[in-house]
């Protein structure tokens, strides 16, 4: 056998292997993390209605920012709460979740208001953290959440 018919042949069962993987993990891969909640608002699908703050961390002055779970969603989300609001010296506070096994995230602004909550990600089988941001102006302050 030539090199190239080796070649040839050693493709072909590559092909073949990976085809059968591929095949063989179809549906029931395409269903995992899906999660009809993901990319919503916690308040109103009522996600909020069960949820427990994992971790509740001090930003800067009274700023915090919040990691918030519903265990009946099997979602999690970032709140921020005491930011200042946002003017033509500063960008005011912002929120952030974000997915650890594959960089999903959202992030909320809170604009004029002082509080605002991200949209939510599936949390089965999943590890998050949130991170919040306030901008004063002169110094842009960070905390960041344990991940859950």
């Amino acid at each position: 056998m030539t090199r190239l018919h080796r070649m040839a042949a050693v493709m072909a069962g590559v092909a073949g292997v990976t085809a059968t993987l591929m095949l063989g993990a179809g549906p029931a891969s395409a269903d995992a993390g899906v999660n009809r909640f993901e990319g919503l608002n916690p308040e109103i699908t009522g996600c909020a209605d069960d949820a427990v703050t994992i971790e509740r961390k001090s930003i800067v002055g009274s700023a915090d920012i919040w990691l918030r779970y519903s265990p009946s969603c099997r979602t999690i989300w970032a709140h921020i709460s005491g930011a200042p609001p946002s003017s033509q010296d500063n960008a005011g506070g912002s929120a952030l979740i974000y997915r650890e096994q594959d960089g999903a995230a959202d992030r909320c602004n809170s604009g004029k208001a002082s509080s605002c909550s991200t949209a939510m990600l599936n949390d089965a089988g999943y590890s998050s953290h949130a991170t919040g941001t306030v901008d004063t102006g002169f110094t842009i302050y960070r905390a960041t959440t344990v991940s859950y």
